[in-house]
């Protein structure tokens, strides 16, 4: 139970005028955690680097700001900053504005239980090493992944690990990350809590397959994520020229996200000369909308912790084809979808084209009922309030791993 729980988050990534879908996640989180009968509020640093100065409206000198995501109050500390490169100066302005968001924070709701981390950097760091009692009562959420990007260079390796042997609970998104964070050395007790689906990924009827000797209708497959190699986009456009040379299905194949593969994928696919559509960045509501118009979810990445579009095609009911790396293959169970070895784009093809010639053999409620149940935001929020309520009676976390 929430028991008068308060909790303020502290995300490394929230929305902000210069990147509306960075952090997405995290609002729809505060609302759920907010839902389960948590009070919460959010505390955002918002360092405006130079890349965005010539079109950002953030003055120099920070200023905290209001807002709301649904009931949840939102304190921004908003202004330009640069950090010359070094991890270290970053981590200390993020600090500053985080104590200058805490102040404000507690004089107008009062001081919460305990500070919510979201990936031990920047955040965790930060909440980790104020000059506050709160600094004891932090519990960092980890994300990032792979976790060895917060270990370059050793200055931010030394803070990472400094944030997580400092909190007083440390959870991971995924088992794969938890190993992860392990094998770098991560000796603490660490729990695992998934993420979760947000209500907008509901199960549907898909579109209608296409039938035998029927051309005019495409089996529509879509790509969700950042448009780099490590994706698997190379093998996806090699699968795609295998699949392109045979007579049926026909295939579709729509891309969201951007990236810096986005000419070479564009280019290749238009080589082709197949249905592709490149929809950019989408927020939750519009990666839905393009989910319920496709057939299957491909995703072939070399490496992933917790990929959400794997989640959010599997909570819309549509099959999913994936590489057997352990962040993909852990979330595809049997009747959700095909997994194959990674880098390998002819069994990639072949995945698809099974997926799309049996396409009766997957039951799109049975695969939307089971994302639901493992997703869910009742699940994850019974989790971390067991954690929270843990953390604020200075006791060592149960286990919460689902």
């Amino acid at each position: 139970m929430a028991d008068g729980l308060h909790v303020v988050i502290v995300p490394s990534w929230w929305p902000s005028p210069e990147r509306p879908l960075h952090g997405v996640f995290f609002p729809d989180f505060a609302r759920a955690m907010a839902e389960a009968g948590v009070r919460v509020g959010v505390v955002t640093p918002d360092l405006v680097g130079a890349r965005f100065w010539r079109e950002t409206s953030a003055r120099w000198r920070a200023r905290v700001e209001w807002e709301n995501a649904g009931n949840v109050p939102v304190v921004r500390v908003r202004g330009r900053h640069t950090s010359l490169g070094q991890t270290g100066i970053h981590l200390r302005a993020y600090r500053r504005r985080l104590e200058m968001g805490l102040a404000a924070y507690a004089e107008r709701n009062g001081s919460p239980d305990l500070l919510h981390a979201m990936a031990a950097l920047p955040a965790g760091w930060a909440c980790t090493h104020l000059h506050h009692s709160l600094a004891a009562r932090v519990l960092i959420t980890e994300h990032t992944g792979p976790f060895a990007l917060l270990l370059r260079p050793s200055g931010a390796a030394n803070m990472t690990r400094s944030a997580l042997a400092r909190a007083a609970a440390a959870v991971a998104v995924s088992a794969n990350l938890k190993t992860e964070m392990q094998a770098a050395g991560v000796t603490r007790p660490i729990e695992i809590v998934g993420n979760l689906v947000a209500d907008v990924f509901q199960p549907s009827a898909p579109p209608k397959p296409p039938r035998a000797n029927e051309t005019q209708i495409r089996f529509r497959v879509v790509f969700v994520g950042r448009l780099t190699a490590e994706k698997g986009l190379r093998e996806l456009a090699a699968a795609a020229h295998r699949l392109a040379k045979q007579p049926e299905p026909r295939f579709a194949w729509h891309f969201v996200g951007t990236g810096p593969m986005e000419g070479e994928l564009r280019a290749a696919m238009a080589k082709l000369g197949v249905d592709t559509v490149f929809h950019g960045y989408q927020d939750s509501a519009g990666v839905a909308s393009i989910l319920r118009a496709c057939h299957a979810l491909v995703l072939p990445s070399y490496g992933e912790n917790y990929p959400m579009a794997i989640c959010e095609a599997l909570a819309s009911g549509r099959p999913v084809v994936t590489t057997d790396v352990p962040g993909c293959a852990a979330l595809v169970g049997p009747g959700d979808g095909l997994v194959v070895p990674v880098r390998n784009a002819a069994a990639l093809a072949d995945a698809l084209q099974r997926c799309a010639a049996d396409y009766a053999q997957w039951d799109w409620r049975a695969i939307g009922a089971r994302a639901r149940e493992r997703f869910s935001r009742t699940k994850v929020a019974k989790n971390y309030i067991s954690i929270y309520n843990a953390v604020r009676a200075g006791q060592a976390p149960g286990d919460a791993s689902r």
